[in-house]
C-alpha cells in the first residue's frame, strides 16, 4: 500500500506544484502567511526565534512551509514518502538558493532519521488522511525530537469528516463519525480520524499538549479555505466566510495544536 501512494504522488507531482508560486509570492511579502494565523501564533509563542534552530517536516509534499521556516532562519529537512514531490521541491530550493536537506522518507517510520536531532517537528493539513498507523507515527516523531522538541500540527477539522463536502449549498451527512476507514481511494485506502484519536494517540506517544485551536483559515492565509484561489476570493468578497450565506462557515474547517516532548513515566508493575 504505500508503494501505491508513493505512486499516487509521483504521478500527480507536477499538478500539485503547477500553483506553487502563488504561495512563493505569499512568502516573498509576508512569511508567516505561509501558516494559518493561529498557527504561525503557536509556532512564535513556543519557538519565537528559529534562527538555527533543527525543523524536520515530514509528508511535506509541495507545502511552502518548508520553504518558510528555512526563511525564518531554521536548518530544514523536509521529508515524503514521493520522490517526485521531493525533486520538484529542491528544484524551487535550488532556483532560489536555499539549504534546505530533501530525505525520500516513509512518515510512520522515520527509519533514515536519526533519534533526538529536531527542535521542531511539522505536519500541514492534508498528512493525517494517508496515515493508517497514527501511534506508530507518533512514536517516531517523539523519537526524533530532542527532549523538549515541539511537535507542531494542523489539519482539517474531524468534524467535517461526516459531511459530503463536494456540496456547497446543504449540509448533507454521508456517514458516521465514528466510522474512521479504510476507505478505498483510486487504488489506495484513506483514513478519516476523529479528534480523540488524534489527542489520545500524541499523548501515548510521549507528548504533553500544550494548546490546541479549532479555526477556519483566514482570508490572508496561503491556503485560502473556501475558494480554489485568492483572486476568486477576492471577486466574491470573501462572502464564503459568512455562515449565514455558506452553512460551512458555522463549523471550524481546520484545528491545530501544539504539544512538547517530556519524559515518559515509568509506571511501576503492580
Amino acid at each position: 500500500m504505500h508503494n501505491t501512494i508513493k505512486e499516487r504522488f509521483d504521478e500527480r507531482s507536477d499538478i500539485y506544484f503547477s500553483n506553487i508560486q502563488v504561495g512563493l509570492d505569499i512568502l516573498n511579502e509576508k512569511v508567516e502567511n505561509a501558516f494559518p494565523a493561529v498557527v504561525w501564533d503557536m509556532i512564535h509563542q513556543d519557538i519565537p526565534d528559529l534562527r538555527g534552530k533543527r525543523v524536520l517536516v515530514p509528508s511535506s509534499g509541495d507545502s511552502i512551509m518548508m520553504f518558510a521556516f528555512h526563511l525564518m532562519g531554521a536548518k530544514v529537512t523536509s521529508c515524503d514518502i514521493s520522490d517526485s514531490q521531493l525533486n520538484n521541491a529542491k528544484k524551487i530550493a535550488d532556483k532560489y538558493g536555499w539549504d534546505i536537506e530533501f530525505i525520500q522518507q516513509d512518515s510512520m517510520l522515520l527509519d533514515k532519521i536519526p533519534n533526538e536531532t529536531y527542535d521542531l517537528l511539522y505536519t500541514s493539513n492534508g498528512v493525517h488522511v494517508w496515515i493508517h498507523d497514527l501511534l506508530g507515527m507518533y512514536n517516531n516523531f517523539y523519537r526524533v525530537l530532542k527532549p523538549g522538541g515541539r511537535y507542531i500540527m494542523c489539519e482539517i477539522h474531524p468534524f467535517l469528516r461526516p459531511f459530503d463536502m463536494k456540496n456547497d449549498d446543504n449540509i448533507v451527512v454521508k456517514k458516521p463519525y465514528s466510522e474512521t476507514g479504510p476507505y478505498p481511494n483510486e487504488g489506495v485506502f484513506t483514513y478519516t480520524w476523529r479528534l480523540q484519536d488524534f489527542i489520545n494517540n500524541i499523548s501515548s506517544a510521549g507528548f504533553r499538549i500544550t494548546r490546541m485551536e479549532e479555526f477556519t483559515p483566514g482570508t490572508e492565509c496561503w491556503d485560502i479555505g473556501f475558494y480554489n484561489s485568492a483572486e476568486e476570493a477576492k471577486a466574491d468578497n470573501h462572502r464564503k466566510y459568512d455562515w449565514k450565506l455558506n452553512p460551512w462557515a458555522a463549523l471550524p474547517q481546520w484545528f491545530g495544536l501544539s504539544a512538547i516532548k517530556v519524559t515518559k513515566s515509568i509506571i511501576p508493575n503492580s
